[in-house]
């Protein structure tokens, strides 16, 4: 959960975090290269920040940032080292770093000596920057290349470093969101002195990649130095964001930048039509001055669909590009899927990308594009399962390792995992249970002779950006035994279905499925023995008839068109006696909206949302607010959430998640608790038709497996914030039974612009509060505003007192009340 002290002063460069460590899952040797790229994530029950890495075997790998609020596209300095990489956020005071191992082997390198004498080397910041305050200083042994730790306060623009004599390297990061950020660097000597090694923030020059298009703007950027040894340090950040390196160079150096352009003024409600994916890099020397402008025309150039998963909703597309270091950092453009969008990229540069909505990622694999017009591609397709080749299933020995850490992954072949997910994996023989496992990973140690075994296992998720493969069940049957070494001989299933529109949703005309299946050893003859379907979440089965094609089968499918999700159950068996059932609920939805539901004895009650007030919002800027339920039933609550959206609920205009959590009262209930993090109202909210009632889909899940979900649980409203300027009462002081004139100006945020505008032809009420005892506010008369948003009139004055104007609501603005004028009447 996000936490309040980052969330509200985040554009203050004010917060805290915490220290995470973490690892890869290690496979054996043999198993290694034969193993997907594994996702890890570096998260102890006390971070807030966190670092995701994606590595692949002992070659390379990349990672996120993700802070506390949520953010990916916070501004973080990283440093990457040994088979490390550490990150923090940028402009946040006293920031610890977040750590985690990538999986790729450091560099071996020369120690320095221990027992040489050190002295004291002062390495200070020449910036008038106050975000320097908490630069990130790296320094190492230029001579051998070896990293050497140093004392690194967050709230200082200089440190001090007892080092052995030789040749070393520093770098410092420094920067915030919305503000320059800085890489500088320096070559100095330890010789047999003290020393004071200064970096000049007046010697670093802007790096940037500009296109010649006029109507693309920066949407994120990453700068980084590639060190000999294959260490490298930078930043990454967005928006605005322009970035200064010092240009003086090392042999073997390399100085690279990534950035990210869309269309300006691009929204959550009116995304980007494209996206340039830019990538440069200059080897020593660096040039004095490395700014680029690249020419459209010259890149290569694609179109990409990443759809939705039933209901519109926020996501982001990601990208880095693998340039040989041992990571890089992803770069993120919001998106609200479905999305179609065109991708001008650097030909030649490979780039991995991820397609994240929630908690879903989904790894679209690396690209390399040539220059010219490549194939659109289409990300996100249903149903989503596992995906053939990503899992691995492997014994040495007596030993086996499952790893079936890919439940969720598209039918295009894109491996995928949800994080929101909950993941169990069970291996029985002969009836009994040998081993059960609450992950995607199973290890246990089995006989030596062979036998047959069953491994279950079982995906189930209820989250906000999805509504479809709510539960996954895959149940193997397979034999082993007698082993060294070797994969083991599970079956997969490639699965797709055609006619579904960019919402992965059934319409008119059938659904065509295809399966193909195999096992994961080669000489085995897989074949498909059944394929069912359900519209009642699997409470019945009808069988669907299936013709051969190709090396898997084919199957038309005519959905009701009452119909809001279709289940799958597709069974399959090998010449091996190897089985595989895998069953998909909500596989992929129907032409039909789903109504709320209800199993079991599960309740909801006590929501409120933001204290009951609605929200009134400006034209930009942060806000946060919060809500919170209560939810009961026998068994015990397993989890809950809800999110609040704007229009109808397979299609809304707008869509809102927050971070949520459900704590336990007692054996039987939960108190459940959300969070948003608006981080530009002028993006999220960027459009006048969205003020009014928003609503609450909330939902409850029970250990049973009994859940809630209700569609409509409570409304709350989003109104434009109205103002009234000062009242203007003249003239002063004023004659009894003369006139006074009274004015004002209604103004109102405009969503679609991003301005504040006149409030034209709406009733503001003139009060008047006259002075003495026992006075109070009367209304006077009600007055129209104009063209301008003016209300003005006049009244006779007959006592002294205030003036002012109330403006009384309506239902997209907020009350509001104009400070008073005092008059004197003589």
């Amino acid at each position: 959960m996000a936490r309040w002290s980052r969330s509200r002063l985040r554009t203050l460069g004010i917060g805290i975090s915490a220290v995470v460590g973490g690892s890869l899952i290690t496979l054996p040797a043999a198993a290694q290269a034969a193993t997907p790229p594994l996702i890890g994530v570096a998260t102890p029950p006390a971070a807030t920040d966190t670092l995701t890495v994606t590595a692949e075997g002992d070659k390379k790998s990349a990672f996120q940032f993700t802070s506390d609020a949520g953010d990916r596209k916070a501004a973080i300095g990283f440093v990457s080292t040994g088979g490390s990489v550490r990150a923090r956020e940028l402009g946040v005071k006293a920031e610890p770093a977040v750590t985690a191992k990538t999986g790729v082997p450091g560099t071996a390198r020369a120690a320095a000596s221990a027992a040489a004498a050190t002295y004291p080397t002062t390495i200070r910041l020449a910036s008038e920057n106050w975000t320097a305050w908490n630069s990130l200083i790296n320094v190492w042994n230029r001579d051998t290349w070896t990293y050497v730790p140093v004392t690194n306060p967050g709230n200082t623009l200089s440190i001090t470093a007892n080092l052995p004599p030789g040749n070393y390297f520093v770098t410092s990061i420094y920067g915030i969101y919305n503000v320059n950020s800085y890489l500088l660097t320096a070559s100095f000597t330890v010789t047999n002195k003290a020393q004071t090694v200064v970096l000049a923030e007046s010697s670093a020059k802007e790096v940037a990649l500009k296109v010649d298009d006029a109507t693309a703007a920066q949407d994120a950027s990453a700068v980084w130095v590639s060190l000999p040894n294959g260490d490298f340090v930078g930043f990454a950040g967005g928006y605005k964001v322009r970035s200064y390196v010092t240009t003086a160079s090392l042999a073997g150096t390399t100085l690279r930048t990534h950035e990210i352009l869309t269309k300006r003024g691009s929204t959550a409600l009116n995304p980007t039509p494209y996206r340039y994916d830019l990538t440069q890099s200059w080897s020593h020397p660096f040039p004095a001055s490395p700014i680029t402008t690249v020419k459209t025309a010259s890149l290569a150039k694609t179109t990409t669909t990443v759809r939705a998963q039933g209901v519109n909703t926020t996501g982001m597309y990601q990208s880095v590009p693998m340039l040989g270091d041992s990571s890089g950092a992803y770069l993120a453009t919001t998106m609200r899927f479905p999305a179609t969008f065109t991708e001008y990229v650097t030909p030649g540069v490979t780039v991995s990308r991820l397609a994240d909505t929630g908690t879903h990622q989904l790894d679209l694999g690396d690209r390399t594009l040539s220059a010219g017009t490549s194939p659109a591609t289409t990300a996100g397709v249903a149903p989503f399962a596992p995906t053939p080749s990503y899992n691995s299933a492997y014994r040495q020995g007596n030993r086996v390792q499952f790893t079936e850490n890919t439940p969720y992954g598209d039918a295009t072949g894109s491996k995928g995992s949800d994080r929101g997910a909950r993941v169990s994996t069970r291996l029985s023989a002969g009836g009994e249970v040998l081993k059960e496992s609450n992950s995607a990973v199973l290890v246990a140690d089995l006989p030596a002779y062979a036998q047959t075994y069953r491994l279950e296992q079982t995906a189930t998720r209820k989250v906000a950006w999805s509504q479809l493969s709510t539960k996954i069940q895959s149940d193997w049957t397979f034999s082993s035994g007698n082993a060294v070494r070797g994969t083991i001989p599970l079956m997969d299933l490639g699965l797709t279905a055609s006619g579904l529109d960019v919402r992965n949703r059934a319409g008119s005309t059938p659904v065509t499925l295809t399966v193909v299946p195999s096992t994961r050893v080669a000489a085995t003859t897989s074949t498909v023995r059944g394929i069912e379907w359900s519209v009642d979440d699997g409470a019945t089965w009808t069988d669907l008839p299936f013709t051969a094609s190709g090396q898997g089968v084919t199957a038309s499918l005519a959905v009701p068109a009452g119909a809001a999700f279709v289940s799958l159950r597709v069974s399959a068996a090998n010449d091996q006696g190897g089985k595989l059932t895998r069953t998909v609920l909500r596989a992929f939805a129907g032409p039909a909206t789903a109504g709320d539901e209800a199993v079991g004895d599960v309740t909801i009650s006590d929501l409120k949302i933001n204290n009951g007030q609605g929200l009134n919002l400006s034209v930009s800027g942060t806000t946060t607010f919060n809500a919170s339920f209560t939810a009961t039933a026998p068994s015990g609550i397993q989890g809950g959430g809800l999110y609040l959206y704007h229009g109808a609920y397979n299609t809304p205009d707008g869509v809102l998640i927050p971070s949520t959590s459900c704590t336990p009262v007692n054996a039987t209930t939960a108190t459940c608790f959300a969070e948003w993090y608006v981080y530009d109202i002028r993006h999220e909210i960027s459009s006048n038709a969205l003020a009014g009632n928003w609503r609450a889909a909330v939902w409850a899940t029970a250990n049973d497996g009994g859940h809630i979900d209700r569609h409509n649980a409570a409304t709350v409203p989003f109104r434009r914030l109205t103002y009234l300027t000062a009242t203007d009462a003249l003239p002063e002081p004023v004659r009894k039974g003369q006139n006074v004139w009274a004015g004002a100006s209604l103004i109102r945020a405009d969503w679609n612009t991003g301005t504040w505008q006149p409030y034209a032809s709406r009733p503001a009420v003139l009060q008047f509060w006259p002075s003495g005892p026992g006075g109070k506010w009367t209304n006077v008369k009600t007055v129209w505003t104009n063209a301008q948003g003016r209300p003005a009139t006049t009244v006779t004055a007959t006592v002294s007192g205030s003036y002012r104007y109330i403006y009384y609501t309506d239902p997209t603005s907020n009350w509001a009340v104009s400070a008073h004028d005092y008059v004197i009447v003589r």
